[in-house]
């Protein structure tokens, strides 16, 4: 007769051989014998986890704990399981604890310090992260995240001495490729960094496009990544189009729906622009629209910056205006603004929150309320997502919203072609708002996305863009009071123009 022991032996021989159905059929048989069995919950947590189920891994890990819980094991793959589901903090606490229990657990002190990174608590990161780098040293995965804190840390040189160090064992791991490439980019190194950035994506079918002359080659441009991404190198486009037309050949563009009305209107006859389907268009050469500086060659004195190189239909342009005016009340009978009611300024305050780094990239809505005050200035949200919900809880007389209407990117280009001036944080509609030439200013956290570079108010990319950097990660309130202070002096210059 088989025993639980030789049930949970079986099952956990069926986990270690990669056999997860096997092993996932065996810990339920366990559980359905015995709800309350701690190993096999945790392991069949474990496997959960492995698997991408997180959900399951941190329940039925907790059960666990909740069974025995001065076991240090379960709260490391507990707090492991809530830092993969993007929880820092409260895989922050379940760490801490399997560590006050283990001191030695290499997987908890680089899960430790991996959350801490999430939090922005660099330092306490790298303590953290060093402690697993002496317990195990050459570890990939430790040594790959003291990297990426190193980097963040402004230690450049530390960082690539540990990338390289993963490398030197695995030239193949993109992760550790793209990691140094951050680093490279975000210091002005653009070329290297450009190579190193090609690790990103998985190869075509079809060869991709080098910046050579193609001959009479069809080239495929795509997206690969977002689309402030897609709008910030779609600049490049007419370039490729130019190159191809010498020697009679032909550029496609394939792009999400919310971006064809905006791309199909910016290149005329020299580039044709599709939607994406699940196949590609027939072409011979390809190139993501993120790899188009790395064809180019671009360093920081070559990019493509002159702009608009995106615009809104005057249609559309138009008809947005006069929405605008009605919601201000200030329509006059041309359906023009009256220049009665202070500066326009369209307002985003946060990112999508699946983004990775969207809780050190989006700012608080109490965070605002410096902004919110600055007299002469009427603020309209263009937030899109889950903080649209969050606009009737800014701070200040309230600010309206004007993307009730929107249907893509080219109605939120001809609403950005009504205002005086963009204030956002890191998103797509920074990207939009540069490539239009909109003035904008762009509130950054003190680590900041590899394309805003470090310690400079400009960007190559952008001409009409000014940065607002933290000093400190997490302080918005001298970021947001920097920009008021700004704003207000500027809301004074208009009114004294308009004569009020």
């Amino acid at each position: 007769m088989t025993t639980l022991v030789d049930a949970l032996n079986a099952a956990v021989n069926h986990h270690m051989a990669g056999h997860a159905d096997a092993a996932a059929a065996g810990y339920a048989r366990i559980l359905a014998a015995e709800p309350a069995q701690p190993d096999a919950l945790h392991l069949s947590g474990v496997l959960s986890a492995q698997t991408g189920n997180l959900a399951a891994a941190i329940r039925s890990i907790g059960r666990a704990i909740h069974v025995r819980p001065a076991a240090a094991s379960p709260w490391g793959h507990l707090g492991a399981a809530l830092r993969a589901a993007e929880l820092p903090e409260q895989a922050e606490r379940a760490l801490r604890r399997a560590l006050a229990l283990d001191p030695a657990n290499g997987d908890a002190l680089e899960a430790q310090g991996a959350s801490l990174h999430a939090l922005a608590r660099y330092a306490e990161s790298r303590h953290w992260l060093d402690r697993a780098a002496r317990l195990r040293p050459g570890h990939a995965e430790t040594l790959l995240n003291l990297g990426t804190v190193l980097r963040d840390l402004r230690r450049f040189d530390e960082a690539d001495s540990c990338f390289d160090a993963v490398l030197a064992r695995n030239p193949a791991r993109s992760d550790a490729h793209l990691a140094r490439a951050v680093g490279r980019l975000v210091r002005g190194d653009l070329r290297a960094g450009w190579e190193g950035f090609e690790h990103r994506w998985r190869r075509f079918a079809t060869p991709p496009w080098d910046g050579r002359p193609p001959g009479a080659a069809t080239i495929l441009l795509h997206m690969d990544q977002g689309f402030g991404d897609a709008m910030q190198f779609v600049r490049y486009a007419p370039l490729v189009a130019q190159i191809a037309a010498r020697e009679g050949g032909r550029v496609i563009l394939e792009t999400h729906l919310l971006l064809f009305r905006l791309f199909n209107r910016a290149f005329g006859q020299s580039v044709q622009v599709l939607v994406r389907g699940e196949e590609p268009p027939p072409h011979d050469l390809h190139c993501p629209l993120m790899s188009l500086p790395y064809a180019f060659g671009t360093d920081l004195a070559t990019i493509p910056a002159s702009v608009p190189y995106l615009a809104p239909d005057p249609a559309d342009v138009s008809r947005w205006r006069n929405r605008l005016a009605e919601q201000d009340g200030d329509r006059n009978d041309d359906g023009d603004r009256s220049g009665t009611a202070g500066l326009r300024v369209g307002l985003v305050w946060a990112g999508n929150p699946r983004h990775r780094n969207d809780r050190n990239r989006s700012i608080p809505v109490a965070a605002l309320r410096p902004l919110l005050a600055v007299p002469g200035v009427r603020f309209v949200s263009l937030q899109t997502g889950d903080a649209r919900a969050d606009l009737p809880r800014l701070p200040g007389e309230g600010v309206r919203d004007a993307v009730e209407r929107v249907r893509d990117f080219a109605d939120t280009a001809a609403i950005l072609a009504n205002i005086d001036l963009l204030i956002t944080v890191d998103t797509a509609m920074v990207h939009l708002a540069g490539a239009m030439g909109v003035p904008s200013w762009l509130l950054l956290p003190h680590v900041p996305d590899w394309r805003w570079l470090l310690d400079r108010a400009d960007s190559p990319w952008y001409p009409s863009l000014r940065l607002f950097r933290q000093p400190r990660p997490g302080d918005w309130t001298t970021v947001v009071g920097t920009a008021a202070a700004v704003l207000k002096a500027q809301a004074l210059r208009a009114a004294r123009a308009a004569g009020r």
